[in-house]
């Protein structure tokens, strides 16, 4: 679908001495490496006498060359970027001076050759100049002269090499003779048929003739000699080829190759070479063969025919091969005809003409036809030239046409671009050299080259004849690929495709048929081949035209100078097409610009063609006209430099005749000179929505400034800036701010078009695939782009291993602020991007559907629908209440339905829901739709878009406390309710009642939890709705109406729900109803229900709530089912029932509620209530029921006292039961209590009630002092001694002290040590854990346990874990009380073992019926694993870690216990002791603060060593912090409370 345009032209002109001889044509145009942009280059025409002798130094150029252009008689032109001369180099000279150094002399036949000079190339030398000696002298050395040399080829046999630096430096010291910088390498006797350069320029491949005594006797065949030369002109190859018939040369000189020539050509990448020869005995007559070498001459191929029949291919012509580079296959391509060629025969009569392919193995495969665009029995067309560009995908055809029916009218050259796409070869464009009207002003094509470096870039050399002086005349063409011709205003289509074949324009419509390339929907054929196609866009204001009125749509540009004006609609339809229902343009007239009317700039345009026009635009229409403007290049003439371009602005008007042509004016209304070369001008985007941008273009220049044209010819700086890059392809935005939907509304008349706060927003690919808006890139990789203004989207398809298709949003380019902190990335990913195949291009984004076309790299068109477009799409759909539509599309594409409710919930439930049951006329749908409902904001997978979330109010708690699903449901069945009951919609259309049933069945099954009793509520009210025909004799609930809305249901939720919903409504009749269709046994569901018939209801409800478990229900079932109980027995029973399910089902509750005014069965509840507490270990609730029971369950209380460890309720329950305690049960009850375990203060506390137990029920004071010591109550201990006057026991207190103070040394310093070894073990866990957690989330996982955990082999400590444990202890020995011990366990590492076999080797066979061995051993059972190995470094690991690290910081109890024995300790006179213990204590308190101090400055310079070298990589530093480290850093030892302190500063 791409199309090639012109994008740039510059003409070189060289006019010749009247006076001289002339310098033939042009050989060649070699463009120097340090050579500017061909674009940048003036045309120039040089007033010099090339064809005498040298310039004078004078007049020379002082700046360096940059083009070279060799002609045919020998003159070397070396121009400098302005085109001034610099140095002319006669070659002719150089050959005599060379021959009278060597005193040869020159043949005659030489003489008549010396203007043959066919070929001229370059290459570089090795050796730089700062090696050549001083002494050296001017003379060539080809040993030692470094830099670009030029080798020029003579049909006489010379080999001259041109230094173009030392030619330089000689031009520039003002020497004499410039030939002092050339060599003469070598002549050859039997002259030279042709040769060249490799394309790498190490090779130079040369073929002449052998000796006449070579020759066989009686022949006139020659025998070739094919050699091969480096650099330094060394030959490395040589051999003969075939005799072959030689073309006689004359010194007349002609543009057509003769049909006997040699000719050659190198493979891309110098690898190979192919020789095309006339053999002179194929099969006893001549044949032309095609043959390909190595690089040491060794025979590749012959040319043959594909069917392997080994036949030679015929009817090849001379013109020299092109060897397509690797794009391509590498294939050779060779002018073929369709018959034999006479000269007789080639003069008379047109033959077509194709060119063949060589596959590398000489086979032919396939051709490309050439199109014969002359005037069929007038002209003539003759091939000259064929090439290949440098990507492969453009093949040059060059040929001379002749007229056939007058000889006066002159011959011009012509130049062909084909482009191959889907196996099919296009003739893209055409460039014509002919003026008919002024015969001398036509101008042949004497060569064409593609340039090595960019592919689209074309150098053409022409040959005029002017007023009988031969002129010089080259020109520079640059090429762009437009990557698609979409028209989306035509009668019939919105996306009319269109794409050039020569003289056909092919048409597609994409939104009716996507015909595959290269077969088409419909063609209209043009007098002469299409180069330029321009197509009406849409303007503001613009009248909707009529179906069948005839429309000028399009103007073709054609390569014979004349535009061609394309209509649609009219009385005559085209035969042209092959899709039903649309017919393609059709011709309307063509324009000769021969004949247009100047109001300005006459003079200028007098030769103004069609040809010379580039970009034609239309920026204005009405009726019966258009207003177009067009950039053309001035044509170069003498003593003029033009280094500019035009802008020329025409009127093409029309009128109406009674055939189907129409009669045409075309008039030039402005001429203006730009300021440089115009690179493109284009129309605006929004042409249809903005006004002022009607009468307008927008205008690039080369450098990439951006410029708008108003008609009437006003231009000014365009406000969008210049581009980065000069952008071939280019789109632009006249107002980004403006809404298209609410554009189109017309403006009043009068009201100004410009708008003053609109903002200009351009887009443009460059040449190196770069995507840029404004100043700012957006991809630096993209093949093609659009502008979507319907889906507000700038859409590109980038190149790389993933090309994607973005789509960016208008208003995120619009609004971009590159000093903001905005998300770059998320801009430049754009909405939704989506992946595509490799090497695909857009070709068309349907304005009206949520679609595009993408053709791939082989050439087919694929549509698609992605994300990007079909969310915002059916998001604007859904606003503007088209539901229908939007439903349809995301059904299709498969988009979440919740959408419909997410994008606005307040508004769906105010009008939307209305407006989908109102156009959704299938029921179908609406179920789909409440099927698809789930609680979860589809927003979060489908962004809104800005411009779309706009007119969305902010987020409100639209639906409550209720979930959406349950809301929306509700709403439906609500809109759908109240449609039924009025039998209209809100639309007005009219309803049944029960046309809704199955979407308000939808929405009860869909409620969470499910209504499945509304829902067979409404489908046993809906049987007697008219609907459900009753069978005579039969319920209505077995009709098939009522069935098929249960099966529904059944689809909807599950038949035993169902059924057991229908049975928990107690309507057995329904429940059988519902078991029709299920999948229940009759055999078990029938009996039951008619079971339950016969029972009472309250027990027959009992048993349908016990069956589907409501006990509370079935509960009240049971005690309401008492009124059928008489008799004092069957109460008694009754009530032992009820107790019994109420023990059963834990309904003590429900029961007490029930039997309150039953005191006797209320306190047997309560009773059990209290029992069943007491086995749930929830001690002290049963305690509170049984002595909350009337009367109070003392036994019950004692029990549940002594569980939970109230000793004094316990004792209390004693009392007020009678009961007298015995001293050994009291103390067994204090020992009991005692031995409470928990932690340091829980266990202090338990001491402490054991004592006071012992002292006030047992007067026992030495064991209750014994329990105070052991609960590290020193002063109570000593208090109670001093009570009762127990000295001893007060000695005792001190010694227990003193004891203890000894362990709590010892405990502190294993607590220091144990804190130590923690924390380096935890400096390097926490670090692994930072890193997988790091790593986890750059996966988007989440780690919560081992199987991320990491083992670090660099760490030299080893893997240690601290766990804590309590010690026993012994109420025996007072040296035993109080010790807090610290356990330490080491991880270590085990070896890794080893597998090997052992025993029998047959123990190790197959078993099989065929090999019992082992069947009757008994197989040992593996014991079972109970723990799990913990991986190192893992969050087991970590846990432990933080626990012993917990542990080892004393806690606060711990701490008030040393402070309460330290004050004991003085009070006591153990002052060292005292001292010893508070120096442990300072001790380990210094320890974990330095330890914790250093760990932390360590972590902190590491993280800032991190930052900074991720920063300096350019990366983006995020810290990362487990959840345990702030508890982790927080730990420090408790300080001694202030009072302790300042006590100790005085005495310690």
């Amino acid at each position: 679908m791409k199309n090639l345009a012109l994008q740039g032209e510059v003409c070189h002109v060289i006019p010749l001495s009247s006076s001289g001889s002339g310098t033939g044509r042009i050989v060649a145009v070699i463009r120097n490496t340090t050579s500017a942009d061909v674009t940048t280059y003036a045309d120039h025409v040089l007033d010099i006498n090339v064809g005498g002798d040298d310039i004078a130094p004078d007049q020379r150029s002082k700046r360096p060359p940059v083009v070279f252009v060799v002609t045919s008689q020998g003159k070397v032109l070396a121009l400098d970027e302005n085109d001034q001369m610099v140095w002319i180099v006669d070659l002719e000279k150089v050959v005599l001076d060379s021959n009278e150094e060597n005193d040869e002399e020159i043949s005659s036949d030489a003489s008549l050759l010396d203007n043959q000079w066919f070929y001229a190339g370059s290459f570089m030398q090795e050796v730089s100049p700062d090696d050549l000696d001083d002494n050296d002298g001017i003379g060539m050395d080809l040993n030692a002269q470094a830099g670009l040399h030029l080798t020029c080829l003579s049909h006489a046999g010379h080999v001259v090499s041109v230094s173009t630096d030392l030619t330089t430096s000689i031009a520039m010291e003002g020497g004499a003779s410039c030939e002092e910088g050339s060599e003469c390498i070598g002549s050859f006797e039997n002259g030279l048929e042709c040769g060249g350069w490799s394309p790498d320029g190490e090779i130079l491949a040369l073929v002449t003739f052998a000796d006449e005594e070579e020759q066989e006797e009686g022949s006139d065949a020659k025998i070739p000699i094919l050699m091969t030369m480096n650099t330094q002109y060394e030959i490395l190859s040589e051999i003969h080829l075939e005799p072959c018939v030689a073309g006689e040369r004359t010194v007349e000189e002609n543009d057509s190759t003769h049909p006997n020539a040699i000719s050659m050509c190198w493979r891309p990448d110098s690898s190979s070479l192919a020789v095309s020869t006339m053999d002179s005995c194929v099969n006893n007559k001549p044949l032309r063969r095609v043959r390909t070498f190595s690089t040491t001459l060794q025979l590749i191929s012959l040319s043959k025919e594909e069917d392997g029949s080994g036949r030679n291919v015929p009817n090849l012509l001379s013109i020299a091969p092109t060897w397509a580079p690797a794009g391509c296959s590498h294939y050779v391509g060779v002018i073929q005809s369709s018959r034999p060629l006479t000269l007789k025969s080639a003069k008379s009569r047109q033959v077509s003409m194709q060119v063949a392919f060589m596959e590398p193995n000489g086979l032919r495969h396939r051709e490309c036809k050439i199109h014969n665009t002359c005037v069929a029995k007038e002209e003539k067309e003759e091939i000259t030239g064929v090439s290949f560009n440098l990507e492969g995908d453009l093949l040059s055809v060059t040929s001379m046409v002749t007229s056939l029916t007058d000889n006066s009218i002159a011959p011009y050259g012509k130049l062909q671009l084909y482009h191959r796409s889907n196996y099919h070869w296009y003739l893209k464009t055409e460039l014509r050299y002919d003026d008919h009207s002024v015969q001398s002003s036509s101008a042949l094509v004497s060569r064409a080259i593609f340039s090595p470096e960019d592919p689209y870039k074309l150098t053409i050399a022409l040959r005029r004849q002017n007023s009988g002086d031969d002129i010089l005349e080259w020109r520079e063409y640059c090429f762009r690929w437009d990557s698609s011709n979409v028209y989306s205003h035509y009668q019939q289509s919105t996306a009319l495709a269109m794409s050039v074949d020569g003289k056909k324009l092919n048409f597609t419509p994409l939104d009716k048929a996507m015909v595959p390339p290269p077969m088409c929907a419909g063609f209209v054929e043009l007098p002469a081949p299409v180069v330029g196609i321009t197509s009406r866009p849409s303007f503001y204001h613009d009248s909707p035209s009529q179906e069948g009125e005839r429309k000028i749509e399009f103007l073709i540009t054609m390569s014979n100078g004349k535009i061609a004006l394309l209509q649609s609609g009219g009385k005559v339809k085209s035969a042209n097409t092959m899709v039903h229902g649309f017919s393609p343009p059709s011709l309307a007239a063509t324009i000769d610009l021969e004949t247009v009317t100047c109001l300005v700039g006459e003079r200028e345009t007098a030769s103004l063609q069609a040809t010379c026009l580039r970009d034609l635009t239309i920026i204005d229409a009405d009726g019966d006209s258009y207003t177009a403007v067009a950039l053309y290049s001035p044509q170069a003439s003498q003593n003029q430099h033009h280094n500019f371009d035009n802008l020329v602005e025409m009127k093409i008007s029309w009128r109406d005749s009674q055939s189907e042509q129409v009669d045409v004016d075309v008039t030039i209304t402005e001429l203006l000179q730009l300021e440089s070369r115009a690179l493109r001008i284009v129309n605006w985007e929004d042409t249809a929505y903005a006004p002022g941008a009607r009468g307008s273009a927008l205008i690039e220049l080369n450098d990439g400034m951006l410029l708008e044209y108003n008609q009437g010819g006003a231009i000014e700086a365009c406000e969008a800036g210049p581009i980065l890059e000069a952008c071939p392809s280019i789109a632009g935005i006249f107002d980004a701010h403006s809404n298209e939907i609410s554009a189109t509304a017309p403006i009043a008349d009068g009201e100004a078009c410009h708008d003053v706060h609109s903002k200009r927003l351009v887009v443009g690919l460059s040449s190196r695939y770069r995507l840029y808006c404004g100043e700012r890139l957006l991809s630096s990789a993209s093949s093609s782009f659009e502008v979507s203004l319907s889906h507000r989207f700038i859409t590109h398809v980038t190149i790389g291993s993933r090309p994607h298709l973005h789509f960016l949003p208008i208003e995120s380019l619009r609004d971009f602020d590159p000093f903001t902190e905005s998300d770059n990335h998320a801009v430049l990913d754009g909405y939704e991007p989506r992946l595509v195949e490799r090497g695909a291009r857009l070709v068309s984004i349907f304005p009206s559907m949520p679609s595009l076309v993408l053709q791939m790299p082989r050439g087919n068109l694929e549509g698609i629908s992605p994300r990007g477009l079909v969310l915002p799409y059916v998001m604007t759909k859904i606003q503007n209440g088209e539901i229908q539509e939007a439903f349809d599309i995301m059904r299709r594409q498969r988009v979440d339905l919740n959408l419909i409710v997410d994008l606005n919930p307040s508004n769906f439930l105010s009008c939307v829901a209305d407006q989908l049951i109102c156009q959704i006329e299938k029921i179908d749908n609406i179920n789909l739709f409440i099927s698809s409902l789930i609680d979860v904001d589809s927003t979060f997978k489908y962004p809104v878009p800005s411009w779309i979330r706009q007119g969305i109010p902010g987020a409100t708690n639209t639906y409550g406390d209720d979930s959406k699903v349950n809301v929306v449901c509700g709403k439906m069945r609500e809109l759908m309710l109240t449609a039924e009951s009025d039998s209209v919609t809100s639309s007005g259309n009219a309803v049944e009642k029960g046309h809704f049933l199955l979407p308000i069945l939808s929405t009860f099954a869909k409620e969470s939890p499910p209504k499945l009793e509304e829902a067979l509520s409404l489908i046993k009210n809906s049987a007697s709705s008219s609907k459900a025909k009753q069978s005579k004799g039969k319920s209505l609930l077995i009709s098939d109406y009522v069935q098929s809305s249960i099966q529904y249901l059944a689809f909807l939720s599950d038949y035993e729900l169902i059924f057991n919903t229908a049975l928990g409504m107690y309507d057995f009749d329904l429940a059988k109803a519902v078991a029709r269709h299920s999948q229940m046994d009759p055999k078990v569901y029938l009996p039951m229900l008619k079971r339950l018939r016969e029972l009472p209801i309250s027990l027959a409800c009992f048993d349908v709530d016990v069956k589907l478990k409501r006990f509370e229900s079935a509960l009240r079932h049971l005690v309401a089912s008492n009124s059928y109980n008489e008799t004092d027995e069957e109460i008694a029973n009754h009530k032992s029932k009820c107790m019994a399910f109420i023990e059963e089902h834990s309904l003590h509750k429900l029961g007490l509620e029930l039997f309150q005014e039953d005191a006797d069965f209320y306190r047997a509840i309560m009773v059990s209530l209290g029992e069943r507490m007491l086995g749930e270990r929830k001690s002290e609730e049963a305690l509170t029921i049984f002595l909350l029971a009337d009367p109070k369950c003392l036994e019950g209380g004692k029990r549940a006292a002594r569980e939970c460890g109230d000793w004094k309720t316990y004792f209390a329950c004693c009392a007020e039961d009678n009961e007298t305690l015995s001293t050994d049960q009291v103390t067994n009850l204090a020992e009991i209590i005692s031995s409470k375990f928990g932690n340091m203060k829980d266990q202090s506390d338990a001491f402490a009630s054991a004592a006071r137990i012992l002292q006030d029920y047992c007067q026992d004071v030495g064991y209750a002092v014994d329990m105070l010591i052991s609960g590290h109550l020193w002063s109570e201990g000593r208090r109670v001694a001093h009570l009762r006057n127990r000295p001893d026991l007060v000695k005792k207190c001190v010694d227990a002290s003193v004891t203890y103070v000894q362990t709590c040394i010892d405990d502190l310093v294993d607590r220091a040590s144990t804190f130590e070894k923690t924390i380096a073990r935890y400096a390097e866990v926490i670090e692994l854990r930072r890193n997988a957690i790091k790593e986890a989330e750059e996966a988007g996982a989440e780690i919560h346990d081992d199987s991320a955990s990491m083992f670090s082999m660099a760490s030299t400590v080893s893997n240690t874990s601290l766990s804590s444990s309590a010690s026993g202890r012994s109420m025996g020995s007072v040296g035993s009380v109080g010790t807090v011990a610290s356990v330490s366990t080491v991880i270590s590492v085990g070896a890794t073992s080893t597998f090997s076999f052992t025993g029998d080797v047959d123990n190790m066979k197959h078993k099989s019926k065929f090999n019992k061995i082992g069947r009757d051993k008994k197989k040992k059972q593996k014991k079972p694993r109970n723990s799990r190995r913990r991986k190192p470094g893992g969050e087991e690991e970590l846990a432990e870690l933080v626990a012993t690290l917990t542990h080892s910081c004393p806690d606060e109890y711990y701490v008030a216990v040393i402070s309460s024995t330290l004050t004991f300790l003085l009070q006591s006179g153990k002052r060292s002791m005292a001292e010893q213990l508070l120096d442990s204590y300072t001790s380990i308190e210094a320890v974990v603060l330095k330890l914790q101090t250093e760990r932390l400055d360590k972590d902190r310079k590491k993280q800032e060593e991190t930052e900074r070298s991720t920063r300096m990589e350019g990366g983006i530093y995020q810290f990362v912090q487990h959840p345990c480290e702030k508890d982790i850093d927080k730990i420090r030892c408790k300080p001694l409370p202030e009072t302790v302190t300042k006590v100790l500063s005085f005495v310690l």
